[in-house]
């Protein structure tokens, strides 16, 4: 995704652009089993404005997701929306300091080079932040019974019952007051 530098007008540019989910397969091409699937095309809003050589991006993403709970490992779909907003700044000439304090407005600075603004490395990577590190399917899941594998949330299971671990025993009497 490409945009030429002179083509971003002063008033702002609009883009819709809807990519599937081979768009990203480079990007999640380490994973040997991943938790979720792509259900509909991810729907990229993009729109652009310029401001002598500086860019305003701003981004609002649409796509379905399909994935597996982390507790029960029932299958889910749920909608994901998020919007960003990213400066796009020339790249500077002379390296940057060994170190340096990051404010807000750095973590939401890009930078590029030439006449050409690149923004499918940035666009993938937030449609990547937009998915949680770990989903559940119902906020109360209970999960999977670590001794008899029945998901919890559809059957009882007697196993903690019966099992107690003889070195927790003494804990079983234990009240606070």
């Amino acid at each position: 995704m490409k945009f030429r530098l002179e083509d971003i007008s002063t008033e702002g540019q609009e883009t819709i652009i809807n990519e599937s989910a081979e768009w990203l397969e480079d990007r999640l091409a380490h994973e040997t089993f991943r938790f979720f699937y792509f259900v509909t095309p991810i729907k990229l809003h993009l729109h652009l404005r310029r401001s002598g050589r500086i860019v305003i991006l701003t981004s609002a993403l649409e796509f379905t997701v399909k994935w597996v709970c982390a507790r029960c490992l029932d299958s889910f779909v749920s909608p994901m929306k998020a919007e960003y907003t990213t400066t796009l700044r020339p790249k500077p000439d002379r390296p940057l300091a060994q170190e340096v304090e990051l404010t807000r407005e750095d973590l939401e600075t890009e930078f590029y080079e030439g006449e050409e603004i690149d923004l499918t490395n940035l666009l993938q990577d937030q449609v990547l932040l937009t998915l949680p590190p770990k989903v559940l399917c119902k906020e109360d899941c209970r999960g999977l019974c670590p001794k008899c594998g029945k998901n919890l949330n559809r059957e009882v299971c007697q196993c903690a019952e019966k099992d107690l671990d003889p070195r927790w025993a003494a804990l079983k009497s234990f009240r606070a007051h």
